[in-house]
């Protein structure tokens, strides 16, 4: 941070000078690439092909595995290893079914049931699935129990499509398990940050690029994201600590176990030696111990003491699922492979703690926390997800926040007036155009992309500028091995050229999520729309009456904040009573509150233009955010 200081100090000083000249000598791309000793090399598993679990049938591969110049080869030999293939860990009985989505789905034969661990994230992508299991294993079982093994979009979502209804759900025909915390976790992705993270989850994911060179190559974790018509059921048991319980005569023990979410559960099977590790353990990459989509602080010690419950199960394993990428057998090499994933976490937390210790500040731990030699070579350590670079950063955030210490933070300038300040120090709009063309020039990306940044952010509407970091962003992308990488900057070029289709994103507040959610739930996430310069001075209450469900709510409206209570307030401005559908119809965007009283669908008791006083203080509005040309 104080080099950075220095640097901007002496620019302003430049500034004052006219046609300054960059020294280009600067130009040497410096490549922070931890766990790769040549980020160009292809990647290779021989070693571990002969813990392979064997394997029933195999098809076509959903990813993009021919080379070109427009991809890493390290992501295209990456993604030869995600055909669709069904891996049969125990014979007759455990089946991952791995390559038809970006989740793999495993399906376990009890005596006269299936159970279904993470449906996936649509139902065409699991009808699909249970389609090839069944024409390849002759079992016509149906499904008798789901687990979700968290709340993630690739999940939970897709049960319809393995032949589960509603009213299979509530007879009790099909159990759906999942964590206790599993639905207060997606209602905040749902209705808290649904806005914010359904684009962030669209940018790294590639959703508006489509799979093809230049675009979505494969997800990371698996070959493709199946996007379509989604289900959900909620959850009917749950499981805090661990559940013991059976299903079709298969004994399950269903445990917490810290992971990629808050709410992660894993499953051990213990008459098959069977254990499955969920995202516990990520994939074969190393983890998103943070993630560039956006997330709440991942606990890296909660992930590593995740990791030993885990471990537990293992050593009493001879083979291994997870939900992502392929099953492994032998029970010294499972071992040892999650041992290595733990270890790994643990040593991006202490040495980020140690250096933090010694003073070092957030952006300087990138070049300080790198794995040792044998976790760097480990073929399931690979970043191709997640990267020690911008995690150890986030273990900064989550122990000290964003600050560093230096007042010069606190008193740095505006968003855009320090964009001006640098396009000033650095000579003006056309020395920082020429620097960055010679920055391409010289394939140091990241500097082109820096400063014409200051560009963008005192005019988003220089399309000179734009352009130019754009081409800077996309030329970065396609030499990234990282998924995230690559999918951030190229979504982020084509925003900035004006050609992103901002369509076929997963709608984190779908309608068939939302409906799951109780009443109380959607009110009270109605909190964060309020609008404070509308609400600043008001004072204003209003009660809610559910009459099919027998729930009060209500809302206080001052301050420029919604105090929500489970109760109507006293004295309250208006109070309306409804059934539950209004609610569900108004959030949904299908109807109007007030059109439903007036339609004799509920009644009010005050005045009912109110209603509209305190709708007036919300903004309901989609928002329409960009993440690279601000």
């Amino acid at each position: 941070m104080k080099k950075l200081n220095i640097l901007i100090l002496v620019l302003v000083i430049l500034g004052c000078k006219e046609n300054q000249t960059f020294d280009t000598n600067l130009l040497n791309p410096e490549v922070i690439d931890h766990n790769v000793p040549n980020k160009t090399e292809p990647y290779a598993d021989q070693e571990i092909l002969k813990n392979l679990a064997p394997i029933r049938a195999r098809f076509d591969n959903y990813a993009i595995t021919k080379e070109s110049e427009f991809i890493n080869n390290r992501m295209t030999s990456f993604g030869k290893q995600m055909p669709k293939t069904i891996y049969e860990p125990v014979k007759d009985k455990a089946f991952l079914m791995s390559g038809w989505q970006l989740t793999s789905t495993l399906i376990v034969v009890g005596d006269n049931g299936l159970i279904v661990v993470d449906p996936g994230e649509s139902d065409e992508a699991s009808e699909r699935i249970l389609n090839d299991f069944r024409k390849e294993t002759n079992i016509q079982f149906p499904v008798k129990a789901v687990v979700y093994t968290h709340r993630h979009p690739d999940h939970s979502f897709g049960s319809a499509g393995m032949g589960v209804t509603q009213e299979q759900v509530d007879n009790g025909d099909v159990k759906i398990f999942a964590h206790y915390q599993f639905m207060d976790y997606l209602a905040n992705d749902a209705s808290v940050v649904g806005s914010i993270l359904t684009e962030r989850t669209a940018y790294g994911g590639a959703s508006y690029l489509g799979q093809n060179e230049k675009g979505l190559v494969h997800a990371g974790l698996g070959p493709t994201f199946a996007g379509g018509k989604i289900s959900f059921y909620r959850p009917t048991d749950i499981v805090k600590d661990k559940l013991q319980t059976e299903v079709a005569g298969v004994k399950m023990v269903l445990f917490e176990a810290y992971g990629d979410a808050e709410d992660e559960i894993d499953v051990f099977f213990p008459d098959l030696k069977h254990v499955h590790g969920s995202e516990t353990i990520q994939g074969e990459s190393f983890p998103n111990l943070y993630t560039l989509r956006g997330t709440k602080y991942r606990d890296l010690v909660k992930w590593y003491k995740g990791v030993d419950n885990l471990l537990d199960y293992a050593k009493q394993s001879d083979s291994y699922s997870h939900s992502h990428m392929r099953s492994w057998v032998g029970n010294d090499f499972i071992v040892e492979r999650i041992q290595n994933y733990r270890d790994a976490i643990q040593f991006t937390h202490d040495q980020s703690i140690f250096h933090m210790n010694q003073g070092a500040t957030r952006e300087e731990l990138v070049n300080l926390v790198s794995l040792p030699e044998n976790l760097k070579k480990d073929p399931w350590l690979q970043e191709f997800y997640g990267s020690v670079e911008h995690v150890v950063r986030n273990v900064y955030n989550g122990y000290l926040g964003w600050y560093s210490g230096d007042a010069t933070e606190l008193a740095a300038p505006s968003f855009k007036r320090k964009a001006e300040l640098y396009i000033s120090a650095m000579g003006g709009r056309d020395n920082i155009l020429k620097i960055a063309n010679e920055a391409i020039e010289a394939k140091d990306y990241g500097w082109a992309m820096e400063i014409t940044t200051h560009l963008v952010r005192s005019n988003p509407e220089d399309q000179e500028a734009r352009d130019l970091k754009g081409k800077a962003m996309q030329a970065w992308g396609y030499d990234q091995a990282n998924i995230y990488y690559r999918n951030f900057a190229l979504s982020g070029a084509k925003e900035l050229d004006g050609t992103l289709d901002k369509s076929g994103a997963f709608d984190f507040a779908n309608p068939v999520i939302i409906e799951q959610f109780g009443i109380g739930t959607i009110l009270e996430n109605l909190r964060v729309k309020i609008d404070a310069s509308k609400a600043v001075n008001a004072d204003f209450k209003i009660g809610f009456k559910i009459t099919d469900r027998n729930e009060q709510y209500g809302f206080h409206v001052r301050n420029g904040i919604s105090a929500f209570y489970n109760y109507v307030p006293d004295n309250s401005n208006l109070v309306i009573s409804i059934p539950s559908t209004v609610v569900y119809d108004f959030v949904l965007g299908k109807g109007r509150v007030i059109d439903a009283i007036n339609s004799g669908k509920g009644k009010a008791e005050g005045d009912l233009s109110q209603l509209e006083t305190f709708m007036n203080y919300f903004d309901f509005s989609k928002p329409n955010i960009n993440l690279s040309s601000r």
